[in-house]
């Protein structure tokens, strides 16, 4: 099957945003927590239109999506952030909006958040703003397997490649393999839980930290 990588527009956030809810289900805990009620039709409408904010926004982050050339269907999508020169205010970044029902779910949002980028952080400072990082990566379950993870994942690689800095990656259990295909090397497993007995009643995100070194 020919796969196309492009850039995604606005018009595709809809579908963007419903792919990586189809992907994770409600077997992510992180990623219910940071995007309420994905599963539903409010909260993917929520979500895409926060994508959208975000593309329009923030000029490090883009939106690709692996496209079949023949159908024209949008089979996955990733996120890559390119820090080019660039060290961004990241002690003060949290989550905003209303998009949580409640200052309690917000509040734990922003806590998760914080733990879940805490090692990506570290690499940028490190880097002195010189790194690219995938966010996120995810693939309808009806396209799996198909070469549409591999696409999207290599489009940031050359970035990387091109600028000749590390790329970084919160793998998750089902994309380490893809990761370590295209040269991310595992460092340590992660586990993120808020550390307040407040929220001791909370799940817990896993995660494993990897990097691809610079091209040399």
């Amino acid at each position: 099957m020919p796969i196309q990588v492009l850039p995604a527009e606005d018009t595709d956030m809809d579908r963007i945003f419903e792919i990586a809810s189809l992907a994770f289900a409600k077997n992510e805990p992180l990623w219910d927590v940071m995007w309420p009620n994905h599963w539903l039709d409010t909260g993917r409408q929520k979500g895409a239109e926060r994508m959208r904010e975000i593309r329009n926004t923030n000029p490090r982050t883009t939106y690709l999506k692996g496209v079949d050339e023949e159908s024209g269907a949008i089979m996955g999508m990733a996120k890559w952030n390119i820090f080019d020169d660039h060290l961004p205010d990241l002690d003060t970044a949290q989550p905003v909006g209303d998009h949580w029902e409640t200052e309690d779910e917000s509040a734990y949002a922003a806590i998760m958040t914080q733990l879940f980028l805490a090692e990506r952080n570290v690499a940028i400072k490190q880097s002195g703003g010189h790194l690219v990082s995938l966010d996120v990566l995810t693939i309808d379950p009806a396209y799996q397997r198909r070469g549409v993870g591999d696409a999207l994942v290599k489009w940031g690689t050359k970035v990387a490649d091109d600028m000749g800095v590390e790329a970084v990656v919160e793998g998750s259990v089902f994309g380490k393999g893809l990761y370590e295909k295209n040269g991310f090397v595992f460092v340590k497993d992660v586990v993120a839980k808020a550390p307040d007995a407040k929220w001791k009643d909370k799940g817990e995100g896993r995660f494993a930290w990897m990097v691809r070194p610079k091209k040399q």
